[in-house]
């Protein structure tokens, strides 16, 4: 939930207020420098505090380095490269079968895709059952799936979860005690890493299918979603959340 807060905080547009004092001050900034340089003790004043700055500067280049390095990864050269990074390290789904798809809830936007991925699973007799994971999209897509004909008894979730530690937890606590062990997952692909990852780490084996972003998502959502995920990933290696480990005891 943290890193979901920060991604959508750096990516948020600034509002005009804003721009216009970071314009004045900017403004403000030249003029004073401007000033300064045109009197003779001030330029002296100021070549003088450069001098005992010096020091400093390894400081400085890091800081120009990393500013840098985020305007390159938020240009759209650097988002697709940030993208095809991510997502080249998935392996591709080998076609064999398993003992259930489960299928992650990720929002409204991307539930159609999500389940037309799941219906097409079935149809292709890929797994015998269905699990859910996913607090308000489960409900939907458990809905969904039913009324495209696929028998109650085939379906099962949770309604619960609300991050990706949370789905597979879950997800384990429910399935592994009845054998189901060797799984389809179905996600979007910017997420696909960091759920193999999780699902793995708690005794899955895990085939990935992951359905494309939506096309009708903007620069700006498609750069939170990809900041979302680094994030997601360096606090997950944080946490130990990609050794191998035991399902948390209800």
């Amino acid at each position: 939930m943290f890193t979901q807060v920060i991604s959508k905080r750096l990516t948020q547009p600034l509002s005009l207020p804003v721009r216009l004092t970071l314009l004045a001050l900017l403004v403000l900034a030249v003029v004073w420098l401007v000033w300064m340089l045109r009197q003779p003790s001030q330029r002296q004043r100021l070549q003088q505090w450069c001098r005992q700055c010096r020091w400093n500067r390894r400081r400085t280049q890091v800081v120009i380095t990393l500013t840098l390095a985020c305007l390159l990864i938020t240009s759209p050269p650097g988002l697709a490269l940030a993208t095809q990074t991510l997502t080249s390290q998935i392996p591709a789904d080998s076609g064999a079968q398993a003992d259930a798809i489960v299928v992650l809830g990720r929002g409204w936007r991307f539930m159609s895709d999500r389940l037309d991925a799941t219906f097409a699973l079935w149809q292709a007799k890929r797994a015998p059952r269905i699990f859910v994971s996913g607090r308000g999209d489960a409900k939907w897509l458990v809905y969904q799936l039913l009324k495209k004909g696929i028998p109650s008894d085939a379906i099962s979730g949770e309604n619960c979860s609300l991050t990706t530690e949370e789905n597979a937890q879950f997800t384990a606590d429910l399935l592994l005690p009845q054998s189901v062990k060797h799984i389809i997952l179905v996600t979007d692909s910017p997420h696909m890493l960091r759920s193999r990852l999780t699902f793995q780490s708690l005794g899955f084996e895990v085939i990935a299918h992951p359905n494309a972003v939506p096309s009708d998502l903007g620069y700006r959502e498609r750069l939170n979603i990809i900041a979302r995920e680094y994030g997601g990933l360096l606090s997950y290696v944080l946490k130990g959340r990609f050794g191998e480990r035991e399902a948390a005891a209800k």
